[in-house]
């Protein structure tokens, strides 16, 4: 029996037609973060305003909810420059107050750092990320009507992003990053959003591509919806690649 050998190029031409395919259908509208499964359907889902395009200290607003009395700090950064190696440290500092009518505000306050070594000769120069060794990339105080701060942190490892958030009922909920949009099988290199998850399931997603849109789990007291709309609204503001 003769075995005919395909030309490489054939193996790839369905691959090729299926990226091409996606990348077609994801231009024909408008991008969004891919929701997991079963949650759109007892969502509420809010467009952002304020998100993208983003103007310093401008209010950010989400359905019933206004990020108010926005602080953002300058982008810090410096930077220790040697023969073979450098060391170099990014800050970025931002707070602000959620509020809605007829509930209790929210303040909260976060911090954005990274550290960054570079490796060899400035030609071939390797940048290592050094900033899971030095605590989490984002580390944030949620306080919910005056009462205890309480963290809300991420930390970044590779193209990934994962934390916790802790809640003033006791209750922990890990901060997952999503890498997919809707109409493409494609993973993104940065997180086209991010989901809060918690024992009774997801409570809230966040979608951070263009304009950004907040969806809130519909089950949730008032109380505990804007407390994750607060985690949703610093989520919004985080800048995952900044490295000054």
């Amino acid at each position: 029996m003769h075995l005919q050998r395909l030309n490489p190029s054939c193996r790839l031409r369905p691959l090729l037609a299926t990226l091409a395919l996606a990348a077609s259908l994801a231009a024909c509208t408008t991008a969004q973060v891919r929701m997991p499964e079963g949650f759109a359907g007892h969502a509420m889902t809010y467009d952002v305003s304020g998100h993208s395009p983003r103007r310093f200290n401008e209010p950010l607003r989400f359905g019933p909810y206004s990020a108010l009395e926005m602080v953002e700090g300058n982008t810090f950064s410096w930077a220790i420059p040697m023969s073979h190696a450098g060391l170099g440290h990014t800050s970025k500092p931002y707070a602000f107050t959620l509020v809605a009518i007829n509930q209790p505000p929210v303040e909260v306050q976060c911090r954005v750092r990274t550290w960054t070594a570079g490796l060899g000769r400035v030609s071939k120069r390797l940048e290592v990320d050094l900033t899971g060794l030095a605590g989490p990339m984002m580390a944030c105080g949620m306080q919910l009507d005056g009462g205890k701060p309480m963290p809300l942190e991420l930390s970044r490892t590779g193209t990934k992003m994962q934390g916790k958030l802790a809640s003033p009922w006791g209750t922990a909920y890990d901060v997952r990053s999503i890498s997919h949009m809707e109409g493409t099988p494609v993973a993104n290199t940065a997180p086209t959003g991010y989901e809060i998850v918690g024992p009774e399931g997801i409570v809230a997603v966040v979608d951070v591509l263009n304009a950004g849109r907040v969806h809130l789990d519909a089950q949730l007291d008032e109380e505990r919806r804007i407390y994750f709309a607060a985690a949703s609204a610093a989520l919004l503001l985080l800048d995952p690649e900044i490295d000054g």
